[in-house]
């Protein structure tokens, strides 16, 4: 199959057994949950409310929020704040693994009384069975027009489960911007005085530093590393529209793309050179973060989630930079994405929820919040000034997203492009791909069969 060759129109995918992969910001790392068909009497997703109200009641009100334990901080500290300026309305904030939420998503969206909002991983199924409230009306209420609606896109569902397009059923409480980290010692001694602007740049010190003794990167191709490299090469190479394609499943996408050609002969490439270790295959994605902490790579590809842990590791040492595109001047993309908080359908205040989760995005207190928190970008309408922050390395982060968002270059992360392929076929082809038992064409085709394969279960 030759890189522009698009794969025939494939059928329907069933949604039988639909495992949702997600990227668990704060804990890093790739998550899988079974999110099996509900059982609230739905045939589809619910239909959008006809009447919404924007306006909180007189009568005092307590909101559930069930959140993963990584963000109970910041969703705590946001209840205190949103009960200062309105105090009719109190919160009761539950925090549980992602792990736990994941396997029992179905189970907490059936309940008699499920909470207010809910932090949602995994979206297409429970929308899919009508087990999540349609947004639309909100949209339409509270001017979420004004928001990016890229990053919505990966919250919208279609009436068939297809994610990316249709109606919304999610936004976020923080938003996630992945990049490069760099070391600025080893940088220095290999002539990078600061972020490189272009790819050139950007590849000739991470060879350079293994000149000096160092690792290019440091790469956990044992569990959740190669997807985020790879997928950064990807988004250089400037293919990443259609690779958004492939992962909300579109007719005749594929992953037999120009950009996913180059981007893994130029993986195969470092490992060659040592530019990536040859024993990365054994790193974990904790042993990659304390690598690039001790100071043995110049690079590490993670996402703002790692603010608060390589500041205090680090200091002033680390930086922050979005990967040049291969082409000077062309769009700056990169993967960015929402810690994605729904309504479910059965909640009991559902105008309240939505209010709050407007208010998170809006609100000058609210957004400063997140930043300080979270370390990550407040999202919502996008003029609004984003609140800075006392850490250079969050403001560097923050500066990032905000040329994402000015580009229109979010993209969601590979990993969620279909089901169980993703443990089954993705990750160990992106293992043989490092090792080079693969070559990167044998690679691209295996991944883009099995895909295929797992959507006509």
């Amino acid at each position: 199959m030759s890189p522009n060759t698009a794969v025939a129109r494939r059928p329907r995918r069933s949604h039988r057994g639909a495992v949702a992969i997600a990227v668990a910001a704060s804990a890093a790392a790739i998550l899988t949950a079974c999110a099996p068909p509900g059982s609230s009497g739905q045939d589809g997703p619910a239909a959008a409310a006809t009447d919404v109200s924007t306006t909180l009641p007189s009568d005092p009100v307590k909101l559930q929020i069930l959140t993963s334990q990584e963000a109970a901080d910041v969703v705590t500290q946001l209840g205190q704040e949103f009960t200062r300026q309105n105090p009719t309305v109190t919160f009761d904030v539950v925090a549980e693994a992602n792990s736990s939420i994941n396997t029992n998503l179905s189970r907490i969206l059936t309940r008699d009384t499920p909470p207010d909002i809910l932090f949602t991983p995994a979206l297409a199924q429970p929308a899919r069975d009508g087990l999540l409230t349609n947004l639309d009306p909100y949209f339409d209420a509270y001017g979420w027009d004004s928001w990016s609606q890229e990053l919505l896109r990966i919250a919208r569902v279609s009436p068939e489960g297809d994610r990316g397009t249709g109606s919304l059923y999610a936004v976020g409480i923080g938003y996630n911007v992945t990049g490069i980290y760099y070391n600025k010692e080893i940088a220095a001694k290999v002539g990078l005085t600061a972020p490189p602007t272009t790819f050139d740049q950007f590849e000739k010190a991470a060879t350079d530093a293994v000149a000096a003794g160092y690792l290019g990167v440091s790469l956990a191709a044992k569990d959740a590393g190669t997807p985020f490299l790879l997928q950064e090469l990807q988004n250089a190479y400037g293919n990443a529209p259609e690779i958004n394609d492939w992962i909300y499943q579109r007719p005749d996408a594929t992953f037999d793309q120009p950009g996913m050609l180059a981007a893994s002969q130029k993986l195969q490439e470092w490992t060659k050179v040592g530019a990536i270790s040859p024993d990365a295959l054994s790193v974990d994605y904790p042993t990659m973060m304390a690598d690039f902490q001790a100071g043995k790579a110049l690079y590490v590809p993670v996402g703002d989630w790692e603010n608060a842990r390589l500041t205090a590791a680090m200091g002033d040492n680390v930086g922050f930079f979005l990967i040049p595109p291969v082409d000077a001047g062309a769009k700056q993309y990169t993967m960015a994405s929402p810690a994605n908080y729904s309504i479910p359908q059965g909640a009991k205040n559902k105008d309240v929820a939505a209010y709050f989760l407007n208010w998170v995005q809006s609100n000058e207190q609210a957004r400063k919040i997140v930043v300080d928190v979270l370390g990550s970008s407040p999202g919502g309408p996008v003029d609004l000034p984003v609140p800075p922050s006392d850490s250079p390395l969050v403001n560097s982060t923050l500066a990032a997203f905000q040329q994402v968002l000015a580009d229109d270059g979010a993209v969601d992360f590979i990993a969620n492009g279909s089901a169980a392929f993703t443990l089954d076929v993705l990750n160990p082809e992106m293992q043989a791909l490092v090792l080079g038992s693969r070559t990167p064409q044998d690679f691209i085709d295996t991944v883009q069969a099995g895909y295929e394969k797992d959507l006509t279960r």
